[in-house]
């Protein structure tokens, strides 16, 4: 489940055009990922990745900011635990899903949801003289120097320290914490904190999670589109997709430790006007032509959803697993 969090907009009114530019400023206790939307002549363009430590700012456009719209994103990275953070709201754009990018056509991700974002829009007015600044919050209203604090804290926890808090306070326990670190990092003596100290903590981060959550691989010859059902409250369950994967190709559909005994999936296989579905199923779950993410409290029916068979996968209490899409495991559509 993706949360929702808190996106703030400050204005930073300037007299001198010379210096315009367009900053994000990091104001959470997450590493973040960011991205940002612009009318390029004729065209709407999107540009990322810049990475933003807790607590960083950064400019990210130097051209002069004119009045008019701008389409802000930024995502955690994904070594925190929990579920994916986003600071999004409802305008879906094209991006690419790793590296820096700077696109120019908004077709491209018309037929890959895996590569939309669901940017906010950013109304600047004249009296912005050329320069803006979009500050990323979240509820606890962290300052830009205990924003730094408390995501050396959150890091520190995702790596599996027992840190009490996230409270932005460099107190004895976080001091405690960031000195056994750097002494294990040999990133030196103290309790400072620096560049240093946070790229490790993120790059420990990442490291870990890399080993954890759900994965789908398509070890067919033709491209598969993959959905999963997690287990949610009572007998309740939320089915999501889809995710596009190629020949060959390996996806992350779930993040992070596992928590559950066991998931269902599903997969189609699209061959022209016809296509050919996952067999093997066990029980009904409601899916959508485009990306989904729908709870079983309403039947698919009173959702107005076509329903699919996906199939149990047991996992017991694994932190991890693979579900292979092969090819003897898709069965076309009943003859008439």
């Amino acid at each position: 489940m993706r949360i929702f969090l808190i996106i703030l907009i400050a204005g930073i009114f300037a007299t001198n055009s010379a210096e315009a530019k367009y900053s994000l400023c990091n104001k959470t206790s997450y590493a973040l990922s960011a991205a940002i939307g612009y009318v390029d002549g004729d065209r709407l363009a999107t540009r990322g990745w810049w990475q933003l430590r807790p607590g960083q700012c950064k400019v990210v456009l130097t051209e002069q900011t004119n009045p008019g719209r701008y389409f802000i994103y930024a995502e955690a990275i994904p070594g925190h635990r929990g579920p994916m953070r986003v600071w999004s709201r409802d305008t879906p754009l094209c991006v690419e899903n790793s590296g820096f990018f700077n696109l120019r056509n908004q077709e491209i991700c018309r037929d890959d949801p895996t590569r939309q974002r669901q940017f906010s829009d950013v109304e600047i007015t004249a009296a912005a003289g050329g320069n803006w600044q979009t500050d990323f919050a979240e509820a606890s209203s962290f300052t830009i120097y205990s924003a730094e604090v408390a995501g050396v804290q959150r890091l520190l926890r995702d790596i599996g320290k027992k840190v009490q808090s996230i409270d932005g306070t460099l107190g004895r326990e976080t001091k405690r914490h960031i000195e056994a670190y750097r002494k294990e990092k040999e990133l030196g003596r103290g309790s400072n904190i620096d560049e240093a100290l946070i790229d490790a903590l993120i790059e420990d981060a990442n490291a870990r999670e890399t080993k954890l959550g759900f994965f789908f691989c398509n070890k067919t010859a033709e491209q598969v589109w993959g959905a999963i059902a997690i287990p949610d409250e009572g007998e309740h369950y939320s089915s999501k997709g889809w995710w596009q994967l190629d020949a060959g190709e390996c996806v992350k559909v779930l993040k992070g430790e596992l928590q559950k005994d066991h998931y269902y999936v599903y997969g189609v296989i699209e061959e022209g006007l016809t296509e050919r579905r996952l067999s093997g199923g066990d029980r009904e779950f409601c899916v959508n032509a485009v990306k989904f993410d729908i709870t079983s409290e309403l039947s698919c029916a009173d959702q107005d959803l076509e329903a699919a068979n996906f199939k149990k996968i047991e996992i017991g209490g694994a932190p991890s697993t693979t579900f292979d899409f092969l090819p003897d495991m898709f069965v076309g559509p009943p003859t008439q």
